[in-house]
């Protein structure tokens, strides 16, 4: 009996699959081509509320996959106009640390980010790593 509630309680913790994009892709070239929402969801054997969502994601976006879905659990603190903000900055201040950046964020913006919310930020950017060049390491050393 225990290892019966265990085996329902353990299936139904488990977070289901996302479907491919492929498969995204896949639903909405049927759906173009003029197969039905009954008839794709019999080929894929996929739901018709699935094939209905991502029919409904496809024409109001013209997308596949939600490109508004979140990444991660963090919520997002800098805007769009924030994100361009902060490109502008890596551009023009290229040998800034990350602590400048954040403070002179917080001054343009009124929003108080750590280190690593703007590193995050600089990720999503596709920033990875600031490229300091050798005259600066040469004389900070010194």
């Amino acid at each position: 009996m225990i290892s019966n509630y265990f085996f329902i309680f353990y299936k139904q913790t488990i977070m289901p699959q996302e479907f491919s994009e492929d498969l995204y892709w896949r639903i909405i070239y049927l759906h173009t081509d003029g197969f039905s929402t009954k008839d794709i969801a019999s080929l894929l054997y996929i739901s018709k509320g699935v094939i209905n969502k991502i029919k409904k994601q496809y024409n109001r976006w013209g997308c596949a996959k939600n490109t508004f879905k979140r990444v991660s659990s963090h919520r997002k603190l800098f805007s769009r106009e924030d994100m361009i903000l902060l490109r502008n900055l890596i551009i023009e201040k290229v040998d800034w640390y990350l602590d400048e950046l954040v403070y002179e964020m917080e001054c343009l913006t009124g929003k108080k980010a750590s280190v690593t919310t703007l590193w995050r930020s600089l990720q999503y950017l596709g920033i990875t790593r600031k490229k300091v060049k050798q005259f600066y390491l040469l004389v900070y050393y010194r």
